[in-house]
């Protein structure tokens, strides 16, 4: 590239990145705006340009200015301008990157930093909200991730090439986050609104969730109105998820896992969403049912990833010797008992036999169908024992036999062609 078109290049950067986040903080009525950052990314990225040396320099000497604007707020009794200040730096240094040629991790920053500025009442309002378990939760499993992940062995640690223990801590550092995503969505939206939260809440434990609207009909005749398709978007979240598990794990294998899972949950979930519109036309968009806090537990708490780790890791070893001495009839049968305790375990197991190549796309698809067939009846059970509302059971029952034969019919297709 030209030497006169790069140097153009970077002092636009430079004023663009400092007009981005200047913006923001204009916006935000702060005294350092638009002109201020530009500047101070213009300084950076010029300082650069003429010498690196310079560049450190001129940062000491920002970060002084900053030092001393702060001393003298304080001095007068005024609040400290900390975010901004920190800001203010940052766009310096995104300056001097962006003279080191480094556009892209320069942009990078500067949209996250705007971002995180602008973001201020949501992060406040999702923090006020966090309890003290999920807190002591999240830093213990950075601590499992970034200390003992690291720690466990990368190879099987047994004669049968079973266990492999840093591949099984992976798998729970994996769904514990992508459960804990949707126990995020769940807390913010509530119980409010019960078709969003019955959907979430089935990502993260359809059980639990067919549970809590158990709780809900007996405590709240008028539920029942509403109470099936509840009922059906939690499962339908988890045959959602059950596939998403799949092809999370197997994807390393091939996408034909993968499509034939999809070719058996697919029409199962899209069976019981035909039943959910049909049902919500029905009930004339009536009163929903009022409001409870969820139970759900976080998925990062310690008891819950102790729980998950160790259920995966009995499946692994009882599916693995299962297989190795009775075939694929025992392992479907590891899978299906798994499905009891934990629906998403027994979908990583199915992805993680992929990977390895120690089944084919079709015995996958089966067996993800029988485990999210025990999971729907499952949840029909808690549902019913908790609730003991025999007629929405029933309706339930027969919704749920159209979305196994549903699934059960694209297995047997899929098994005989």
């Amino acid at each position: 590239m030209d030497p006169t078109l790069l140097l153009a290049a970077k002092v636009a950067a430079a004023a663009s990145i400092g007009l981005v986040i200047g913006l923001e903080r204009e916006w935000a009525h702060k005294e350092a705006g638009v002109r201020s950052f530009a500047i101070a990314a213009l300084l950076g990225a010029m300082a650069w340009l003429v010498s690196p040396i310079l560049a450190y320099a001129q940062l000491g000497i920002v970060l002084a200015i900053i030092l001393i604007v702060n001393y003298y707020s304080l001095q007068k009794e005024q609040t400290l301008a900390v975010t901004t200040s920190l800001a203010l730096a940052a766009t310096n240094v995104l300056g001097i990157l962006v003279g080191m040629g480094s556009f892209f991790i320069a942009f990078t920053c500067a949209i996250v930093i705007t971002a995180l500025l602008s973001w201020k009442t949501e992060m406040v309002s999702f923090t006020s909200k966090l309890t003290v378990a999920e807190i002591r939760g999240t830093l213990l499993m950075a601590f499992l991730i970034a200390v003992v992940y690291p720690l466990l062995p990368d190879n099987y640690v047994d004669p049968w090439h079973i266990v492999n223990p840093r591949a099984i801590w992976l798998t729970v550092i994996i769904v514990s986050a992508l459960n804990f995503v949707n126990y995020v969505l769940l807390r913010q939206f509530g119980m409010r609104a019960i078709r969003y939260s019955a959907f979430l809440g089935g990502f993260v434990s359809s059980a639990a969730t067919c549970a809590v609207l158990g709780e809900e009909l007996k405590a709240s005749p008028e539920f029942a109105v509403v109470a099936p398709a509840a009922f059906l978007l939690a499962d339908i979240a988890m045959l959602v998820r059950n596939g998403i598990l799949v092809a999370i794990f197997s994807w390393a294998a091939g996408y034909q896992g993968s499509i034939a899972v999809i070719i058996v949950l697919g029409p199962m979930a899209l069976v019981a969403a035909s039943i959910v519109v049909v049902t919500y036309l029905l009930s004339g968009r009536k009163k929903q049912a009022p409001s409870r806090s969820s139970p759900l537990t976080s998925p990062l708490a310690l008891r819950s990833v102790l729980i998950f780790s160790l259920l995966f890791f009995l499946l692994t070893v009882l599916s693995g010797l299962a297989q190795r001495f009775f075939g694929a009839i025992g392992f479907l049968a590891v899978v299906v008992v798994g499905a009891l305790a934990s629906a998403a375990s027994s979908a990583v197991l199915v992805g993680t036999h992929l990977q390895l190549h120690e089944i084919t796309a079709s015995p996958a698809a089966i067996a993800i169908y029988f485990a999210s067939v025990v999971a729907l009846l499952e949840d029909l059970t808690i549902f019913y024992v908790i609730s003991r509302n025999r007629g929405v059971c029933l309706r339930l029952a027969f919704y749920l036999l159209l979305v196994i034969t549903a699934g059960g019919v694209a297995a047997a297709v899929l098994a005989f062609t």
